[in-house]
């Protein structure tokens, strides 16, 4: 604010400024007009000669500026000088200057004369006798100096009160932003001096203008603390998920140490299948945090999505044995904008979620890949025994699994919906025509 006061005076002086000097060159020039007019009243001709009579009142009426300088000059046909000074400059506005004579009102134009600037009045009278005839030129001029101080005088007499009540008017602005943001200060004290865990609600009171702003931060805590609160309940499963393999695979190991030779076989069997779902497990912990990471980033970029499910099913068929999977879909090319790890993911779980949980072999395994309407279908089917309806929908939870017989840690479907959440998708269930589900996902088709 006390910028823009400065802007504004600054402004308001140039304008003060150029009003003044307006005002002061009108004063001063009715002047010079009136010891034009003089003047030029006393021209006679005789015979060829132009014959001035100078009145002292012409050049007295000037007077009233002692500090200034005076010049006159009259001059008749042909550029000839009757009296005054010779060398005085003339006007660059020749057109104008014959316009003001014509009208019989002195013409005014500024010039430097012996290192000074100078206002100029000239008047023109028209002559016609017999043995002379044309324009006779009166010209005076004065110094700036008065008009200047004039000038100045104006100007500080109108910008110094307006300065003054400008610096009173910001002075009390000052005053009263210090007390209306004065609740700022406590709240910001109360949320500086809190534990790094106390997320409650700012209660410090606050004006009415800046409530939004605390409702923001408080709505801002409350969804920290729900995430806060998501990410212990995370970190719980999931050490009790990783808990179950590692008892078990110390507790195999303790047997095989006891074992005969013969009968270790059997033992290692059961510590290989722990630990692989032990590194299953943490598999989808990695997948899942990564997914969440990048939902959080939303580093869109453009890619076909038809070359990121054939990398999906690269990377997720070869785990299952023997055949090859099936993947249909009539387009040459799928563009479209996103993030092409995270649906990578979604996909490559949803293929090893058909091959485990829907104990279905690759041979049987269908993906395919549509365009519609309403942007891209991704499907992926399966031959298992499905999922039942009133289960479809807690599913989607972690650590929820549809079978509890089935190997695994609940985590596959709840990361593909986090991945069609962050692309504004949908995701669907429903049964396959001759027995299996289908899990299907509708991406909008965002073309880069």
């Amino acid at each position: 604010m006390a910028l823009l006061l400065l802007a504004g005076s600054l402004l308001l002086y140039l304008a003060a400024r150029v009003y003044a000097l307006t005002a002061a060159d009108r004063s001063y020039d009715r002047v010079l007009a009136g010891s034009a007019l003089s003047i030029a009243e006393t021209l006679s001709v005789s015979g060829r000669d132009v014959q001035v009579d100078l009145p002292y009142a012409a050049l007295d009426m000037l007077s009233s500026a002692p500090e200034d300088r005076v010049f006159y000059r009259v001059f008749g046909p042909g550029e000839r000088t009757v009296t005054g000074y010779a060398d005085l400059p003339g006007p660059r506005e020749d057109a104008r200057l014959l316009a003001a004579a014509d009208s019989g009102t002195s013409h005014f134009f500024d010039a430097t004369y012996r290192g000074e600037l100078v206002r100029f009045a000239m008047l023109g009278r028209k002559i016609n006798e017999v043995d002379a005839s044309g324009w006779v030129w009166v010209q005076v001029g004065q110094t700036r100096r008065a008009r200047e101080a004039l000038a100045s005088e104006l100007v500080l007499g109108s910008v110094l009160p307006i300065t003054v009540v400008g610096l009173f008017a910001l002075l009390l602005v000052w005053t009263g932003i210090r007390r209306a943001l004065r609740p700022l200060v406590r709240v910001g004290e109360d949320i500086s001096h809190r534990a790094p865990a106390d997320l409650h609600p700012v209660a410090a009171p606050v004006p009415a203008e800046i409530l939004p702003l605390v409702d923001g931060i408080n709505s801002f805590m409350q969804r920290l603390s729900g995430n806060i609160d998501t990410l212990r309940t995370f970190i719980a499963d999931a050490a009790h998920q990783m808990r179950t393999p590692l008892a078990a695979l110390r507790a195999q190991a303790q047997i095989a140490l006891d074992e005969d030779p013969a009968q270790q076989r059997s033992s290692l069997r059961a510590i290989d299948r722990n630990a692989a779902r032990l590194s299953r497990l943490l598999d989808q912990l990695l997948s899942d945090a990564t997914v969440i990471h990048r939902a959080d980033l939303r580093r869109f970029e453009p890619f076909d999505l038809v070359v990121t499910v054939r990398k999906a099913m690269a990377e997720a068929v070869p785990r299952a044995d023997g055949g090859s999977a099936q993947f249909d879909t009539p387009l040459a090319t799928a563009p479209m904008s996103g993030d092409e790890v995270m649906l990578r993911e979604a996909v490559k779980n949803l293929i090893d979620n058909a091959l485990r949980h829907g104990r279905t072999k690759v041979c049987d395994l269908a993906v395919g890949l549509y365009s519609d309407d309403a942007g891209y279908r991704i499907e992926v089917a399966d031959r298992g025994p499905g999922i039942a309806e009133p289960d479809r929908e807690r599913v989607f939870e972690r650590f929820v699994r549809g079978d509890s017989l089935a190997p695994g840690a609940g985590l596959g479907l709840a990361i593909v919906r986090q991945v069609v959440s962050s692309h504004r998708g949908a995701i669907r269930l429903r049964d396959r025509d001759g027995g299996g589900l289908v899990v299907e996902l509708v991406l909008p088709a965002d073309r880069p």
